[in-house]
């Protein structure tokens, strides 16, 4: 499928050497960037409904990811997948009474249309299920021998120390998520309570495929790992998304993956940590939903609301206010006003910054806290040039108005 228009983005001199992560799931550090390339894949959503901050945030944070490494000077792949294949989808076109694809469309162009206005770089590739059926189904063929059905459903048959060990979850806690992420861990019949499903038998209204596992259509896990595979190959260099993924969802991914080449699906993953809004998980589930156009209708522009999220810690968990994107306008507006005024941070200052806090584990929400408290010196208009192409290039903000 076709991604979103690029933004524009400048040309600036290498300001970071290179990035070191922090990985979510051994916690060791980690050089995402491999012989001058990053190969990274990023779970995308579920088409049934439009995407929340809670989704910007964690687009806009591997956004910075994207910017970053480019500014290394590495070779970027980036493949984002859509799971136009999934429970929820099915769900939610009953409940309202439309054709799940209708649905599907309608809220893939309504994301593009967000990424787009908020400057995100596209992916190279942007996979819909249904695009990469034939290989979801070869993947499916070839985990014939690693699981077994109850009725027309095939289980993935796991292992609950591969899982410990990749989650630091106990058994208990597994059972508990997956309860609540979907899972049917209270289903008797299966051999160990969190099997995830990798072939589901398709009710009527539900598209369906012939695979050797049967005709239906594809569980959640095998569709990215097959995707993944496709486009980047063995194990590449991250896998993203958000803190909720990593169970059951890159769990499965990365048992799958072993399971069938004996090797790691990534060689490091990066979770971006949960909004919450009104005390609790910003979900559609809760309906505790706050959305870019929401913003948009308060007057805010892309730079603001950029500003605004990637003033929070991707790393911890935070709570929504409308009252932090006010205080980032104001912010910002002071800056740019600053700027106006021929009144800049040097660059060199900004470049020390960058270098220091990006390379490191990509602190973004303190790179912009003290980009903010700079001392400002009188500048030119080269010197303004300079800056604001630096922050479109690495922040995705506008600082000159054109």
């Amino acid at each position: 499928m076709e991604s979103w228009s690029s933004p524009s983005l400048p040309v600036t001199n290498r300001v970071i050497t290179e990035i070191t992560l922090k990985d979510s799931i051994t916690r060791n550090p980690y050089q995402p960037v491999k012989n001058n390339s990053l190969r990274m894949y990023v779970c995308g959503i579920t088409p049934y409904d439009s995407a929340h901050i809670g989704h910007l945030f964690t687009y806009l944070t591997f956004d910075i990811l994207n910017r970053v490494a480019r500014n290394v000077g590495a070779d970027v792949r980036y493949v984002q997948n859509v799971t136009d294949i999934d429970d929820p989808l099915f769900e939610k076109a009953r409940l309202i009474g439309v054709p799940w694809d209708e649905i599907s469309s309608k809220q893939i162009a309504k994301f593009k249309s967000a990424m787009e206005y908020l400057r995100i770089i596209p992916p190279d590739i942007y996979a819909t299920v249904t695009d990469e059926i034939d290989e979801i189904i070869e993947m499916a063929n070839s985990l014939k021998q690693m699981s077994y059905n109850i009725g027309e459903t095939s289980y993935f048959a796991s292992s609950f120390n591969d899982l410990a060990e990749f989650t630091r979850l106990s058994e208990t806690e597994l059972i508990n998520l997956s309860r609540l992420r979907g899972g049917d861990p209270d289903d008797l019949r299966k051999r160990n309570p969190v099997d995830p499903k990798i072939w589901v038998e398709s009710a009527s209204d539900e598209p369906s495929w012939k695979s050797e596992l049967g005709i239906g259509r594809p569980g959640w896990h095998i569709e990215c790992v097959a995707i993944a595979r496709k486009y980047l190959g063995n194990t590449f260099d991250v896998q993203g998304g958000g803190q909720d993924l990593v169970f059951p969802h890159h769990a499965f991914c990365d048992e799958i993956n072993r399971s069938l080449f004996g090797e790691p699906l990534a060689r490091g993953y990066l979770h971006v940590n949960l909004v919450e809004y009104q005390g609790e998980k910003m979900s559609k589930s809760l309906g505790n939903l706050v959305f870019l156009e929401d913003l948009q209708k308060m007057g805010y522009n892309a730079d603001e609301i950029r500003i605004a999220l990637l003033s929070q810690d991707w790393h911890s968990g935070w709570e929504f206010t409308f009252d932090m994107v006010a205080q980032a306008k104001a912010a910002f507006e002071k800056f740019k006003s600053d700027a106006a005024n021929s009144l800049l941070p040097s660059k060199a200052q900004i470049v020390n910054l960058m270098s220091t806090l990006l390379a490191n584990d990509l602190q973004i929400s303190r790179l912009i806290e003290e980009l903010f408290k700079l001392e400002r010196i009188p500048s030119n208009e080269n010197d303004k040039r300079e800056v604001s192409d630096l922050l479109m290039s690495i922040l995705g903000v506008s600082l000159i108005k054109e």
